[in-house]
């Protein structure tokens, strides 16, 4: 999955885990500028190891953390019957659809995805049943507020996810993995290859 990352003068300004700003009196997250982000991936990387015919090879790494993913799912779509199926499949399609524009798909990201998709389809479905019941009407307005409400949740989880998604990426890029053999070779005073 092609992810963005930020231009390398951007990660210095995304050092801060959190960064936040007041608005209307109320703390907001900061995102970074649209321009800031670029797109390393020029063609579609085939996620995992796999071998020379495109299988999964030993080592790879696709199934990793599918015990919180399957908790997800079933948080998106759960076994509903009717009306709710359809709405919990186009938030599922919605969901899927959000995760791959984040940089990061970690289980916090993931988590405020799945619930930014279930707002999003929620609150098309009550705009949708306030026009069927008549704008003016008293269920029309009602259900016209619960999809304004809705949306407003909607709006802010993009922005927090975005936000959590873009820090984690840098934070994750930052990381070195340890190459345990010559960490041991230096701690004895001697060099990778030796042998004794």
């Amino acid at each position: 999955m092609p992810a963005l990352q930020l231009a390398p003068d951007a990660e210095q300004r995304a050092e801060g885990l959190v960064t936040i700003e007041q608005s209307h009196g109320k703390a907001r997250p900061t995102l970074p500028r649209s321009s800031d982000l670029t797109d390393p991936h020029t063609e579609c990387e085939p996620s995992g190891k796999r071998d020379a015919r495109g299988r999964f090879a030993a080592g790879n790494d696709t199934a990793t953390g599918r015990g919180w993913k399957a908790i997800l799912r079933k948080h998106v779509t759960g076994a509903l019957k009717g009306e709710a199926e359809p709405l919990a499949r186009e938030a599922w399609q919605l969901y899927q659809s959000l995760l791959s524009e984040l940089p990061c798909d970690s289980p916090g990201v993931r988590q405020l995805v799945a619930a930014r998709a279930r707002a999003a389809v929620l609150s098309a479905r009550y705009a949708l049943l306030a026009a069927e019941r008549g704008y003016g009407t008293e269920d029309g307005d009602a259900a016209l507020e619960l999809s304004t409400k809705l949306c407003q949740r909607a709006e802010r989880l993009a922005v927090t996810s975005l936000d959590l998604s873009t820090k984690l990426a840098v934070v994750a890029r930052r990381r070195k993995p340890a190459d345990i053999h010559a960490e041991i070779a230096a701690a004895f005073g001697g060099d990778e290859g030796s042998k004794p």
